[in-house]
């Protein structure tokens, strides 16, 4: 199953290497394919480094991994009036363009939505219900 991990769900699996989020990044890395973009790659970085202070090696270090165990795709052109946070448009293009089944997310904005297109978007803590039931 293709999924996608937003970058909110990407930093708490790289800040707490332990908890729901790293578990579900293992499990996503493991049993299906993660599918990534440049925009969520770039979010993930600036986060950590800005907000999170970690180390740019680490950061490197990290979006290096992520390419080469996840699918990149270029967001889907999606209209402006798709969201109402228009940072979140290139999130849910990634998961358009990916034909991703789910999208894993903490953002409130997205979540309201529940589904797009076909794809579910849920809570960290859902995953395993959806996948495993």
């Amino acid at each position: 199953m293709k999924v996608v991990l937003d970058s909110s769900v990407l930093i708490a699996a790289s800040i707490s290497r332990a908890g729901v989020c790293a578990e579900l990044l293992e499990d996503v890395l493991t049993h299906h394919e993660l599918v990534m973009s440049d925009f969520i790659a770039g979010e993930l970085g600036r986060k950590l480094t800005d907000k999170f202070n970690f180390p740019e090696r680490e950061v490197r270090q990290l979006r290096r991994f992520l390419a080469r165990m996840a699918t990149t795709v270029e967001p889907a052109d999606l209209p402006p009036d798709v969201c109402r946070d228009p940072g979140d448009i290139p999130v849910r293009g990634t998961a358009v363009a990916a034909g991703a089944s789910i999208l894993v997310t903490v953002d409130k904005d997205l979540l309201a939505l529940g589904e797009f297109q076909g794809i579910v978007i849920i809570r960290p803590g859902e995953f395993w219900q959806r996948t495993t039931g």
